[in-house]
Order: structure tokens, then C-alpha cells, then sequence
């Protein structure tokens, strides 16, 4: 389809959800109301199905979620995979970014990056995160100073996220919404080398009147600290806040924004011994860091590199009851983000293994998007069955601009002795990117628009659940070279990708289940057939992400004290088509290689995850634990790991709090984290097991403070590598100390 005829459909389409919305409104103006619930007692106006319950929650467990079918389900009744992080997770461990609360109480979910949100689900790379259900691009740790919970659905996430890239699932940030019940916190942390970080957030009604109630939201958060390297530094700055108006009875409009000041460096600073990085990806080397690579090492200075970011982040959704029967929601986001850097880092450690050569690379970088959503449900209740109907469509429009220039003349560094003097000369001259023009500047224009159905059939007073869902998607856009002005058109074909399940629940406590889902990623180019690089050959076929998920869960009350839930799943998840380089089927002479399709990229493993609630006489104990196992090929080598797949993960988290006698208002846990090792290119990674301790005490009606001790062995680990001279690590023990007031 060319980008003329897929404009036309992206205009029939925006014409008919138009038409499509206002009848509904329409509609809904003329529909008798439902008796309205009592606000003043701090209920929420409960829209059912586009809002979670927050009732749902208790100590580490969460029972709804909006990210497994788009309207609120239980978990127990998902035909797939979601793992859930609440506040109470959160607020133990003291989190301050998505990696610290992953570890725990998440399977198959593994970091790649220290510097973003960059991670690893079931053996696929997932590099963007969704905010309130949309895809959000940063380059650095989203915030999480509103953050209420993180969702994690895992597997070919198109159907449901309205987003055709993520295949190894995705991680959603949930915000906190206004309550009607007026609370709030202020929340200080202190920790080493000067560290000092603010979340405050205040809650309640704005106006309550006749057909019109107003509820609010307001963040704000800031985070300065020094690093034990001279280059790096933290410095936030945030403000946000939330605004959820209801009109009437049946309807509810919420507006959510924040900005986010990130001014803090830090990227890849450390380096490898030269030793351990003569290996290839057939056969890779434990990658061991180098003597000088030190925990304060810089390979530059403070004053010649910067990383100033900008994020700007907006939501307006409009719910509304149409009939008993019907619901409709109505969602526009805006993102903005606005990157400036110049980054001083190595690049290669040389055979004398001290010798570091370095880049100098300024960046600019300008993204924002536009993205909505549109939905309608509508639930048939009969005698013998229920049939849960979900329609929509998604539209984004993104601009996104890169410039770049990658300098290579900035001294070299000598580790053993490292001397930074010579850099003043360096830094004094205009360079590419630093006072000349960059040398790379693209701009890209992708779109998207997609339209969905989901059908959710319950038989047997909702034993059985049979899931369809079907989403078609029509990509374009362009991508320009600023430089030369060539435009190139994006790849246009229309998409299909669907999700199929079946739940059966014999008991009420226990559920089974099956699914299929699917992804596919359009490739332009063609193969080779002769010689390396004639692209002589076929055209690339589509690739398909494709898993196929089997389970069972538990959630089960055995009494007011004990309660048990959890999951386990075996998957099995590929991504066909692979371009890759091997053997020529027609090589001349024989066994050129070139450009050909592999058949595909494999992981198959099963995922363990538990908890526990205990109410005793004086207290209660939570509990959560993770295990995963599996494996991975790649079509390249199928006797080689998929890069960063870890094959077998386990954690645990477990607190005590007490809730009278003489301990009243205690609390302690720790945490156990271990992971194997992992292939990076030429390199395996291996983690050590990490421990983490923490205790909190509160007293009175408003105070508490936390103590947390992360990392109590000091382990300090390689947890990323992108060259031997190029590596991020974890720097050992940490602690933090914290004091909260809340109202």
C-alpha cells in the first residue's frame, strides 16, 4: 500500500471513529442514569471496565489490571502472562528506578542497561517502557516519583498495546490517581556521597457541587547527588500532577502531566581487561574488569561532558457509562522530549591493557509524539453465558530528530596513570557537533494507526473463558537524511497480528490456561544469491514474533490469616525470518557468504511466581519469590545464547511487619537476587547472588522512617558491555535513610 492510499485509510478511519464517538455521546446524553456512589466517603466513581479497583491490592499482592486485555481484569481470569509491582513493593524497597523493583516478584524479566529502562523479557530486547498504557520513548530511567505501580505483560504485546514492536512483552507505569479522600506524603532520602532525594505528593477534592466533583493530584520530586566517579552526578528536578473531574454520574474526565528536569550524567565508564576479551561468539571469554577500572575511575572530566533532558508527558481520558451495558473511553497523550549531550567515554582498552582510546560525541536529540486511544465495551449477560465485547483503534504520529557526531581525535588515556591535563587543549577547539555542524542528522516520521476487536466469551458461570482478539495495523511515514535531503518512505504494508486464549477455572482458586499470540515486522530488502552483497535474491519476508504460553494460577484464602497466590508458565517464543549472514545457496565460487534468511530466533523455558500473605497475633508476614528457567538459540548458530538471555533467574522478598505489642510500628525484610551468566557479543557476564536488608519504624499517626541496606556483600558487577573499553557496572553496597511524614 502506498503512503497516498494509506493516508486516505488513516482519514476514513479518523472520519468513522469520529462519526463512531459522537453517536455514542450521543447515546450516553440520553441513557437514564445509575444511582451515583457516595464520593464525600472517598469512593471512587467505579466506571467498570476501564478502572482498577484499588481494593484490589493487600501486602504484596495485586488482583486487577488494565494492561492484560485493555479493560480491568482479574488476573486470575488472563490467558497469559502479567506480573504486577504494587506501592507497597515499591515503598519497601525505596525504589527510585524500574531496575531496583524488577528483581523481585517478576520472572523472566532481566536488566540490560544501568543508564535507562532498557530490559530483557524471555530472551527478547524491550528498550522503551509504556506510561499509563502508551509507549513512551526516554533515553534515561523514567521517574517514578508518581509511579502508583509497574505492570509487566510478557510475550508479543501488538493486540493488546496497540504497539507492533514489543515481543518479549512490556513494562507499564502506572500514576497515581486523585482520590476523593484527602492524604498525602513528603518523603526524604539521604544516602552517601551526598545524596538527597524529595517525593512529595497531596491528594483530595477540589470542588464537589451539584452533577460536578472535582478530585486532585499533586507531585513533586528532586534528586541531587554526587557519584564516587568525577564525571558522573545526579540531578532531578519534577513536577506533576493529576486532575479527575465526574460529570454526573456516569462520566469521568482525567487530565495527568508532568515535567521532568534530568540534568545527571552517567553512561558506560568503565573498561575490561584486555585478557579476557580475545574471545568470539562461538566461544566467548568471561569478561573480567579491568585492575585501574576502578569504582571512582572517569575516563573524562565533569566540565567537558553534560547530559541535560527534558520530558514532558500529558494525559486526557474521558470514560463514560453509555448504558448499563456499555462503556466508552476516550484517550490523547503527548510526550516531549528534549535530549542535549556531549559524551566523553572510552571505547577500546589496547593490547598494554592500560592504554584507553576515547570518543568525544555530541548529541541533539528532539522526539515528540501523539498517540490516541479509542474504545468501546459492551458486556451481553445471558443465563448460560457472558459475552465481553472490546472495539478500538490507536493512532500515533512521532517526530523524532537525531544529530550526531562521533569524534575520535581526543587523547588517549593512560589508566595507569591517568592524567586529564592534555583534554584542555582538546576542548578548546570547536569540533563536529561541539561549535561546527554534526555530522549525521536524521529526522524520522513514523505513523501508525490500528483498529482492534477482542472477544471475551465466559460459559459455565465463568469457568470457562474463551479470548480472540484480532488488531490490524497500517505503519508509514518517512525517514530523512537532513544532510543530503534524501526522503525515504517507510515500509507501508498492512499488518494483522492477533491473541487467542482459553481460561478454565475447575475451582475458584485455581485457573488454567492457553494462549497464542503474535507480532509481525515488516522487512524491506532483499536477500543475496550469487555474491555478498548483490541482493540478487528474494525479498525479505515478514517476520513473525510468535509464542505460545501454557499455566496454571493460584489464589487462594485459606482463612482471615493465610492466603497463597501465584503462577507458572512454559513458554515457547521465536522470531522468524531472520536476516543474518551465512552460506549463499547459490554461492559463486562455493560457500560465498552473504545477505540470507535464517529461520528463526528461539526461546522455550517455564517461570515460577509465589507469594504469600500470614496474619499472626501481633503482625503479618508477606512474602514474594521468583524462579525462571529456560533457553535460547539463535538462527545464525543454534548452538549460541541469544544475546543478554539469562537462563535461570531467582529472587525473594520477605518482610515482617508488627502491629501491636512491644515491637508495634517495626518492620524488617530482605531481599535475594542471582541470575547466571549471560552472552554480550564475545563475552559472558556472570552475576553475583546480591542481598538486601530493610527496616522501617513508624510512630504516632503521621511518622515512619526507613532504613535500606542494598547490596550488603558490596558486589560490584559488569551488567552491560558494548565494547572492551566500553562497560556499565553495578558499584557494590549502597544505603539509604528515610523519613516520611504522611496525612
Amino acid at each position: 500500500m502506498n503512503n497516498t492510499n494509506n493516508r486516505a485509510v488513516c482519514r476514513r478511519m479518523l472520519c468513522l471513529l469520529a462519526a463512531f464517538a459522537a453517536s455514542v455521546v450521543s447515546q450516553a446524553q440520553t441513557t437514564t442514569a445509575a444511582p451515583a456512589e457516595d464520593k464525600s466517603k472517598g469512593d471512587v466513581l467505579k466506571l467498570s471496565p476501564f478502572i482498577v479497583e484499588s481494593e484490589s491490592e493487600n501486602g504484596y499482592r495485586t488482583e486487577q489490571t488494565l494492561v492484560g486485555s485493555r479493560t480491568a481484569k482479574s488476573v486470575m481470569d488472563l490467558p497469559g502472562s502479567v506480573s504486577i509491582i504494587n506501592q507497597q513493593q515499591s515503598t519497601d524497597l525505596n525504589a527510585v528506578e524500574v531496575h531496583e523493583v524488577l528483581q523481585f516478584g517478576v520472572a523472566g524479566v532481566t536488566q540490560n542497561q544501568t543508564i535507562n529502562d532498557d530490559v530483557n523479557i524471555r530472551g527478547f530486547r524491550t528498550t522503551f517502557s509504556l506510561r499509563d498504557g502508551v509507549t513512551k520513548t526516554s533515553f534515561k530511567r523514567n521517574p517514578m516519583f508518581d509511579v502508583d505501580r509497574i505492570e509487566v505483560i510478557k510475550g508479543p504485546g501488538a493486540m493488546l498495546l496497540g504497539n507492533n514492536s514489543f515481543l518479549g512483552g512490556g513494562v507499564n507505569f502506572v500514576t497515581r490517581q486523585p482520590s476523593h479522600q484527602k492524604s498525602g506524603e513528603v518523603n526524604v532520602t539521604v544516602g552517601e556521597n551526598s545524596y538527597v532525594r524529595l517525593a512529595a505528593n497531596a491528594t483530595g477534592p477540589l470542588f464537589e457541587g451539584k452533577g460536578l466533583t472535582v478530585d486532585y493530584r499533586v507531585t513533586v520530586g528532586g534528586l541531587t547527588a554526587d557519584k564516587d566517579k568525577e564525571i558522573e552526578n545526579e540531578d532531578q528536578k519534577f513536577i506533576g500532577g493529576a486532575v479527575t473531574a465526574y460529570l454526573g454520574e456516569n462520566t469521568r474526565v482525567l487530565l495527568n502531566a508532568y515535567f521532568m528536569q534530568d540534568n545527571g550524567y552517567f553512561y558506560w565508564e568503565d573498561f575490561l581487561d584486555y585478557n579476557s576479551t580475545l574471545g568470539t561468539a562461538a566461544a566467548p571469554m568471561n569478561a573480567v574488569l579491568n585492575q585501574y577500572s576502578t569504582k571512582s575511575f572517569s575516563p573524562g572530566r565533569s566540565k567537558d561532558a553534560f547530559w541535560d533532558n527534558q520530558d514532558v508527558f500529558l494525559n486526557l481520558t474521558f470514560l463514560t457509562k453509555l448504558t448499563d451495558n456499555a462503556n466508552l473511553r476516550l484517550a490523547y497523550f503527548y510526550s516531549d522530549l528534549v535530549d542535549r549531550r556531549r559524551i566523553v567515554r572510552g571505547i577500546t582498552i589496547t593490547a598494554d591493557n592500560h592504554t584507553l582510546l576515547r570518543q568525544d560525541i555530541p548529541v541533539n536529540i528532539d522526539n515528540y509524539t501523539h498517540n490516541f486511544q479509542a474504545d468501546y465495551n459492551h458486556k451481553l449477560a445471558k443465563t448460560y453465558f457472558t459475552l465481553d465485547s472490546t472495539l478500538g483503534a490507536d493512532g500515533s504520529s512521532q517526530y523524532s530528530r537525531q544529530d550526531q557526531s562521533v569524534n575520535t581525535g581526543i587523547p588517549s588515556l593512560d589508566t595507569a596513570n591517568p592524567n586529564l591535563a592534555a583534554d584542555d587543549a582538546y576542548f578548546s577547539v570547536p569540533r563536529p557537533g561541539a561549535g561546527l555542524a554534526n555530522t549525521s542528522q536524521q529526522i524520522s516520521r513514523p505513523q501508525s494507526l490500528s483498529y482492534y476487536f477482542q472477544e471475551n466469551l465466559s460459559l459455565l458461570k465463568d469457568r470457562l473463558v474463551l479470548v480472540g482478539g484480532l488488531r490490524w495495523f497500517h505503519p508509514s511515514g518517512t525517514d530523512k537524511n537532513n544532510l543530503t535531503g534524501v526522503v525515504t518512505d517507510r515500509p507501508s504494508n498492512r499488518i494483522k497480528t492477533h491473541k487467542y486464549g482459553i481460561v478454565a477455572r475447575p475451582i475458584p482458586a485455581v485457573s488454567v490456561y492457553y494462549t497464542d499470540s503474535q507480532n509481525v515486522f515488516p522487512q524491506s530488502g532483499r536477500t543475496d544469491r550469487f555474491a555478498g552483497n548483490d541482493q540478487l535474491g528474494a525479498p525479505l519476508s515478514d517476520q513473525e514474533g510468535k509464542m505460545k504460553e501454557y499455566g496454571l494460577k493460584v489464589d487462594h484464602k485459606f482463612n482471615d490469616k493465610f492466603s497463597v497466590y501465584g503462577s507458572w508458565a512454559h513458554y515457547d517464543m521465536s522470531l522468524t525470518h531472520v536476516r543474518t549472514f551465512g552460506v549463499l545457496p547459490e554461492g559463486n565460487p562455493p560457500g560465498s557468504i552473504g545477505i540470507v534468511e535464517s529461520a528463526a530466533d528461539m526461546a522455550q523455558g517455564w517461570e515460577l511466581e509465589y507469594g504469600l500473605r500470614y496474619a499472626a497475633s501481633n503482625g503479618e508476614l508477606n512474602l514474594v519469590g521468583t524462579y525462571a528457567d529456560g533457553e535460547s538459540q539463535i538462527a545464525a548458530d543454534p548452538n549460541q545464547m541469544a544475546v543478554d538471555f539469562v537462563p535461570r533467574k531467582t529472587s525473594l522478598m520477605a518482610r515482617y511487619a508488627w502491629k501491636s505489642g512491644p515491637l508495634s510500628g517495626f518492620m524488617i525484610g530482605a531481599t535475594y537476587f542471582d541470575q547466571s551468566k549471560k552472552r554480550n557479543a564475545n563475552w559472558w557476564i556472570d552475576f553475583p547472588a546480591t542481598y538486601n536488608v530493610f527496616s522501617r519504624y513508624a510512630w504516632g499517626k503521621h511518622w515512619s522512617v526507613q532504613l535500606n541496606l542494598n547490596n550488603i556483600t558490596d558486589e560490584r558487577y559488569i551488567v552491560a558491555i558494548a565494547a572492551n573499553g566500553l562497560v556499565q557496572t553495578e558499584d557494590g553496597f549502597d544505603s539509604k535513610l528515610a523519613i516520611k511524614y504522611t496525612w
